[in-house]
């Protein structure tokens, strides 16, 4: 009896394996074109490129505040 359920458990396993190796991971990433990869990075740099630009902006502006509550005292 115990040989048996060790027997279904390989047979589950390896089935499982296989499964793995041919839908997972590398699977997907053979879907996936380099250059649909490229493309979402540059979106995302420009993304971050926006967002410095944003934050020293914003620096200025705090900058400008400083400089006018200082003046005011």
């Amino acid at each position: 009896m115990r040989k048996i359920l060790v027997g279904a458990v390989m047979i589950i396993i390896g089935i499982a394996c296989g499964l793995v190796l041919t839908y997972g991971p590398l699977h997907a990433q053979s879907s996936i074109s380099e250059g649909d990869i490229m493309a979402k990075l540059d979106e995302i740099s420009k993304g971050q490129a926006d967002l410095a630009a944003s934050i020293d902006s914003i620096k200025d502006d705090l900058r400008l505040i400083k400089i006018r509550v200082t003046q005011s005292q």
